[in-house]
């Protein structure tokens, strides 16, 4: 009897620690995305959002010594050839973008992406956040 209960014991820790396990993975999983830390020279991008009115564009950069190239581009369908409407650059070490509007050239439907290009010498982490006004 007693032994039955040992092995009824062990067994429920087993699945009871499995199932910690899996909650765990999934939770890590579930989490907030983390900032992507890139090589010198590395343009990250937004998707691109339709926007009828504008877009506003925010974000940041740490461990930069050296400077950073905010743009955003436009084109008047998904996927189709964009233009540059805005370039801003950015001060080295850490930079934190404050939140800079950016208005179509002409009234209408207008497909909007922002990038930053990491110039300095380190792996620089980037948060980059583009969306409608």
């Amino acid at each position: 009897m007693i032994l039955r209960k040992r092995r009824l014991a062990m067994a429920t820790g087993v699945v009871v620690a499995a199932t910690s396990l899996g909650l765990g993975g999934a939770a890590a999983q579930a989490g907030a995305a983390r900032p992507n830390t890139v090589p010198p020279g590395t343009t990250v991008c937004t998707s691109q959002i339709r926007a009828d009115v504008g877009v506003v564009l925010s974000g940041g950069v740490t461990r930069n010594t050296g400077s950073a190239l905010w743009t955003v581009r436009v084109a008047n369908s998904a996927g189709g050839a964009e233009s540059e409407v805005l370039r801003t650059p950015t001060g080295p070490v850490t930079y934190q973008l404050t939140a800079t509007s950016v208005v179509p050239p002409v009234s209408g439907t207008w497909f909007f992406r922002g990038c930053v290009r990491i110039t300095g010498p380190l792996r620089t982490t980037v948060q980059i956040q583009l969306s409608p006004i």
